[in-house]
């Protein structure tokens, strides 16, 4: 019983002080890589989403078959209107993901200030 006991004890600290040494190289490491490879995929799914490539592609094809100068100029006008806000709207998009991965990189580091800050007010 002694011999399963020690094991036991041995398994638990060992796999206990394990995970705590392991965990930084993996947050900042293959986890830091899956969320980074996440948001791009993500942001290139949205950016699929808003159609830039076709509506760059079509900016000079008058809409409705207007093909008069004033058909033509407003086509442009509203299409350019529309894709200056799909591109402000990817872009912030994009800044948002930005945050994401900067609260990802400091939660560890804020975690573990909050928790000194905490045991320090508790002590005093």
């Amino acid at each position: 019983m002694s011999a399963h006991s020690s094991q036991v004890a041995r398994y638990f600290f060992l796999d206990l002080f394990g995970s705590v040494i392991r965990f930084p190289f993996w947050w900042y490491g293959a986890g830091l890589k899956r969320i980074v490879l996440s948001f791009y995929r993500s942001l290139q799914y949205r950016a699929q989403g808003f159609g830039l490539s076709v509506w760059i592609r079509n900016f000079f094809v008058p809409m409705y078959g207007q093909h008069d100068i004033t058909g033509r100029l407003i086509s442009v006008l509203m299409r350019f209107v529309v894709l200056v806000a799909r591109v402000f709207a990817l872009i912030v998009e994009a800044a948002v993901y930005a945050l994401g991965i900067i609260v990802y990189v400091l939660l560890p580091i804020g975690s573990v200030f909050l928790a000194i800050v905490n045991i320090a007010a508790v002590g005093a």
